[in-house]
């Protein structure tokens, strides 16, 4: 008796719309070989899409047969299409086949491969399911495009994301709770263009940002998080972006200057403070006492070498300080700008209470999405239990669940926002307090840039240093406030600068002069 082996094919889509089923392919085939007399040996399922043989049980199969060809005389399916839809790859196999001496067929429209002619009806058999597929391959993706035009998300969720169903049934993203503050601030970040994209991942992987050195890449190029949709060319059709419907993680401009870094276009502004600038913290704070114009200041070299720093005037006017000097005074000046600890814990009070209304409101609203959210999952347990119990039709429930879904992705969005608020602002009153709580040292300590910002915040217009005192116009007034609590104490004389110059051709008395303000 001859020998066969039995092979069954089928993909999930075409199992569930067409009947392809398994079990019928093998009763089909058990039933035919014991008509024949013809033993079977072995039967190979296969459940696997692919238009070529590179498929799971095809490779076993394939092993087997090189293992025992010579007990093997058949290879026997159902239908052409059950073996290949690739004409190509069939004939391939079916001469490595018949060279082993197994002759390959199916029931269905049986051939006899050793005539001619029947290599004709072989090529319309499998042809046409390569057609079909190219068809079907050709409407998807058309409509896949016009999904995308729309603004439908349909491939696989990226990192941050899931894959949902909005209220209208439309196939879109909504995020992953925890994960999408995360991209955002490695986003800002990388957006500064001082980080280059893999020192920002190792910053924010034990945060959650859990992927490797490409994906982080990948992701700072993919428009998705900026809520666009990337639609490649195909065709004669250009490449677009369009708007997408699922929430943006991430701003336009963010998502441009991050593009605008990775391709080159460009360079952050990162200013290298130089030894100058560490030496010359006030230049461009300070007035000249007899011209009005800013002082500006440089560096002499001495005879032995050495560097001194001077705080100077423009050519034609004669004014010039040593930069020590002037800036040992100024620390000076600092020290005496000191908050009791009554005023500052005052302070705090007043900010503490500033933001306590918002504070209870946003608590509030914390409780009643937790209120929401609770109500929401309890229905579409309820919407799921009507489906299983037949109650509701598909299309009834995709509808209720969806929308039922989208309020949920809203809450936990906004959930997500007040915890965010809420630790922007204790970061802002700690920073407001320790800023007013030993400027001086906060002054010494800091690098150019820092000492240049804390001078602006408290003396919002320039300084007039003479007879090594400090004078000027304004002090900032909220400063001025909080110091004011305090009984008086050697202050900044505040006088329009050089006005009495002219007139009495003698030094003003400028400099600290007991006063409250």
């Amino acid at each position: 008796m001859p020998n066969a082996i039995i092979y069954t094919r089928v993909s999930t889509d075409e199992q569930a719309s067409k009947g392809f089923s398994l079990p019928h392919q093998k009763s089909v085939l058990e039933f035919y070989c014991q008509h024949k007399n013809i033993t079977i040996l072995h039967h190979f399922r296969e459940d696997y899409s692919a238009k070529n043989f590179d498929r799971p049980a095809f490779k076993e199969l394939i092993s087997y047969i090189k293992a025992n060809r010579k007990s093997i005389d058949y290879l026997l399916f159902t239908r052409w299409d059950r073996f290949s839809r690739n004409q190509e790859e069939a004939y391939r196999v079916i001469r490595e086949f018949k060279n082993m001496g197994i002759e390959v067929n199916a029931i269905e429209q049986p051939l006899d491969l050793s005539q001619p002619d029947s290599k004709v009806m072989l090529a319309v058999y499998l042809v046409i399911p390569e057609v079909e597929n190219d068809k079907n391959s050709i409407r998807t993706k058309e409509g896949l495009r016009r999904a995308m035009k729309e603004g439908c998300f349909v491939g696989m969720a990226p990192f941050g994301y899931r894959n949902y169903r909005n209220a209208d049934g439309k196939a879109t993203l909504a995020f992953k709770e925890g994960i999408a503050p995360i991209i955002r601030k490695a986003f800002i970040d990388y957006s500064k263009g001082v980080l280059s994209a893999e020192e920002v991942r190792k910053k924010y992987y034990n945060r959650g940002l859990k992927i490797t050195k490409q994906s982080m890449l990948n992701m700072l190029k993919n428009p998705v998080y900026c809520g666009k949709i990337l639609i490649k060319e195909w065709k004669k059709e250009d490449e677009v972006i369009v708007d997408g419907l699922h929430p943006s993680i991430i701003d336009d401009n963010t998502f441009d200057t991050v593009q605008r870094i990775i391709t080159g276009k460009h360079k952050a502004k990162i200013h290298k403070f130089s030894e100058i600038d560490e030496m010359l913290p006030l230049r461009g704070h300070l007035l000249c006492k007899s011209c009005g114009r800013s002082l500006t200041g440089s560096a002499s070299k001495g005879g032995n070498g050495k560097r001194h720093f001077y705080y100077h005037c423009q050519p034609k006017c004669k004014e010039r300080y040593k930069a020590g000097d002037v800036n040992k005074l100024f620390e000076d000046l600092l020290s005496e700008l000191v908050v009791k600890q009554d005023v500052l814990e005052l302070y705090k009070e007043l900010l503490e209470e500033t933001f306590s209304g918002e504070r209870k409101s946003r608590d509030l609203r914390v409780r009643q999405i937790k209120l929401e959210l609770n109500k929401l999952n309890i229905r579409i347990e309820s919407i799921e239990e009507k489906f299983f119990d037949d109650l509701i039709d598909v299309n009834t429930y995709n509808g209720m669940k969806g929308k039922t879904q989208k309020k949920i992705n809203d809450l936990n969005a906004e959930w997500v926002k007040i915890k965010d608020l809420n630790k922007d602002i204790e970061e802002y009153l700690s920073l407001g307090i320790s800023f007013m709580h030993g400027i001086d040292k906060l002054y010494k300590s800091s690098p150019a840039n820092i000492k240049k910002k804390i001078t602006g915040s408290i003396f919002p217009e320039k300084l007039i240093f003479f007879n090594n005192k400090y004078r000027t116009a304004k002090m900032d007034s909220f400063i001025a406030l909080i110091l004011s609590k305090h009984k008086p104490f050697k202050r900044l004389q505040i006088k329009t600068p050089y006005q009495n110059d002219r007139e009495s051709k003698k030094a003003p008395p400028l400099g600290l002069e007991p006063r409250t303000l």
